[in-house]
């Protein structure tokens, strides 16, 4: 009885840290191209670097993943989908503000594959901070971590194991 009395004072001096929302959303550009083709599929090296994003996020609770309609960025998710069993559900590769709202209101661990010129205004839309990916860089992930007053951004980097 009197340890139930200590948690409902706990829970009534701090009922942020008792109610905190919090929730990781990891981004990522996709992997390396096959090609400058319109609509490429992802390099051996792309897959390889892939696979490796899978590994690395396997035991991070995602409860989503999202990517855009085209090939490149499907392809880096479907590692990590099968893995979890998940579906990749497609977002519009230009509506930052309504995605992310769409994503953040879910309130559950996430992975967002994006392009290079998209990636750093997901992350600013959600509430992050991120410079903008040049053409030629990949296996930058990105973890937001969002809670009820605060969000924090860190920038980790996938390599290729071959």
């Amino acid at each position: 009885m009197r340890s139930l009395f200590f948690i409902i004072i706990f829970i009534g001096l701090f009922p942020s840290l008792a109610l905190a929302d919090t929730y990781t959303l990891y981004f990522t550009r996709h992997m390396e191209k096959a090609d400058d083709k319109t609509d490429p599929e992802l390099s051996l090296v792309g897959k390889q670097r892939a696979q490796v994003l899978a590994q690395v996020l396997k035991n991070s609770n995602i409860e989503a993943i999202f990517s855009t309609q085209f090939k490149r960025t499907q392809q880096t998710a479907e590692s990590l989908a099968n893995y979890l069993g998940l579906p990749v559900e497609n977002y519009p590769s230009k509506d930052f503000k309504g995605i992310m709202t769409s994503i953040k209101g879910l309130k559950k661990n996430a992975l967002i594959v994006g392009h290079s010129n998209t990636v750093s205004e997901l992350i600013k839309a959600a509430g992050g901070t991120a410079k903008a990916l040049e053409e030629d860089e990949y296996g930058d992930l990105f973890q937001v971590v969002v809670s009820d007053d605060s969000v924090v951004t860190n920038r980790l980097y996938i390599p290729v194991v071959q």
